[in-house]
């Protein structure tokens, strides 16, 4: 059983965020340089269709001395009737080196249909090639998978499903309790819009511990936090 995917499903991911270092604030508090001192080594989140757990999101930090792998992997697949209707995948292997991106290599499976994404800082510039050609473009800039907040600093990200320059604003739209694996902490909502929109949560340490977006179909698709607070020696205030 196949639908027409014009009737169903997710937008392209384009609701995934700023893959950066750390080195940014989240309302007052100093956010932590080091992702494997704020996360330890992986985050996770279970994914929701309207309520119903569809799949997951993991990042995976690896420390090789002089340079950082920042490994995500992004896979939902829904079921209608005991047949899957739907499948979507993605995943980006990233290596960066004194808090700046040296390369890049994005995949995506959007039910059947392949795409990629690769890029690389080259002469000062960011080259960036997908299935539709190669193109240059200034530095720095940073690519989408949101567990950085140093991301609210900036106001453009390469879109790493499609390749393109998205242009984003980024506000704070006040504070909530988000239930975490240590419970419920403190964490401040933050909207994009612009060229993405989604709304992203971050805890007073910088942490990312909530994402909500509107799929194709309309349905909202939420990212609930089952690994998202790191070593406990660095818990956020709650």
């Amino acid at each position: 059983m196949k639908l027409p995917k014009k009737q169903l499903y997710l937008q392209p991911l384009t609701a995934l965020a700023a893959v950066l270092i750390f080195g940014g604030a989240v309302e007052g508090e100093a956010a932590n340089d080091d992702p494997l001192a704020l996360y330890g080594d992986e985050i996770h989140f279970d994914v929701l269709r309207d309520g119903e757990k569809v799949g997951f999101h993991r990042t995976q930090f690896r420390d090789h001395g002089e340079t950082l792998s920042v490994d995500s992997t992004f896979e939902i697949e829904i079921d209608i009737l005991f047949f899957t209707a739907f499948s979507y995948s993605y995943r980006s292997e990233a290596e960066w080196s004194g808090g700046k991106l040296k390369a890049l290599s994005a995949k995506v499976d959007d039910d059947g249909e392949k795409t990629f994404v690769e890029a690389k800082y080259t002469g000062g510039n960011l080259e960036v090639q997908t299935p539709e050609g190669i193109f240059d473009t200034g530095a720095p800039l940073f690519p989408t998978n949101h567990w950085n907040a140093a991301v609210l600093q900036t106001d453009k990200v390469l879109n790493t499903i499609t390749g393109e320059v998205s242009q984003v604003e980024i506000s704070s739209a006040g504070k909530e309790l988000v239930p975490t694996e240590r419970g419920a902490v403190d964490a401040t909502r933050f909207t994009y819009s612009g060229d993405i929109e989604t709304e992203v949560w971050y805890d007073q340490a910088g942490r990312w511990v909530k994402m909500r977006f509107k799929g194709r179909d309309g349905s909202t698709i939420e990212y609930a936090c089952r690994l998202c607070q790191g070593p406990e020696v660095n818990t956020a205030k709650r």
